[in-house]
């Protein structure tokens, strides 16, 4: 589960990069779609071959879908959540027997499993706030956060390793999001492609490709490092 505390941390930009490299090396996955007005996933990855879900993830029935998702999948399942993906995970922490509410970690108990947190975070107290409250709320037995940290400004992430000293969980796991040429993703915007198929994008140069390319291995590296892909 991709998740951040707002809009426009690069949330997206995670769930997609995971997205592709999960298909780049051949590992089966679900893609749903939880963002009704900004859907990524979807516009990028959907395929007959390969359907991304469509769902609200903020309404009940949404939250709904994506449980039935999470109990029938066979593979892993990746979800990017919207902005304000808090509303969803509201929904993890009822009694279960309300629409739009389950016991979490009685679901993931039942079917084995665990749910990762791909949380993104900036270098602003509010994408803190927003973690700190999420690890508060979803039981850690069958939880596992990733810090995924976006550089996007040169300046130290001084909040987040305050939080860590502090009150963080001492097992956290951190990585970091590649960074990715501005004309890369406007030509693979442009081409409704996802940057795995930037082999294919015509108006892409040499170099465009080589550095997708080059942000998919470090994306594929640093997911190695949280177990989720092999090494």
């Amino acid at each position: 589960m991709v998740h951040g505390d707002k809009g426009g941390v690069g949330k997206s930009h995670v769930a997609q990069l995971t997205a592709a490299t999960f298909l780049s090396v051949g590992r089966p996955i679900s893609l749903i779609d939880g963002d009704a007005k900004n859907p990524g996933l979807h516009r990028y990855f959907d395929s007959k071959q390969a359907p991304v879900l469509r769902i609200n993830a903020r309404k009940p029935e949404g939250i709904d879908a994506l449980l039935e998702a999470f109990l029938t999948a066979e593979d892993d399942v990746l979800i990017d959540l919207p902005a304000g993906g808090s509303e969803t995970t509201s929904g993890f922490v009822g009694t279960g027997s309300a629409a739009g509410e389950v016991d979490l970690e009685r679901v993931f108990q039942e079917i084995g499993s665990r749910l990762c947190v791909l949380f993104v975070v900036d270098q602003g107290r509010d994408a803190i706030v927003a973690l700190d409250d999420e690890i508060q709320r979803l039981p850690g037995n069958v939880t596992d956060f990733i810090i995924v940290r976006n550089h996007r400004l040169d300046v130290p992430f001084d909040r987040l390793d305050n939080w860590l000293t502090t009150k963080g969980p001492s097992n956290a796991t951190i990585i970091d999001m590649p960074s990715l040429d501005r004309r890369v993703v406007e030509v693979l915007v442009t081409a409704k492609k996802h940057i795995g198929e930037i082999d294919s994008v015509e108006a892409a140069s040499a170099l465009m490709k080589i550095r997708a390319k080059a942000a998919l291995r470090l994306w594929v590296a640093e997911l190695q490092k949280t177990g989720l892909l092999d090494g």
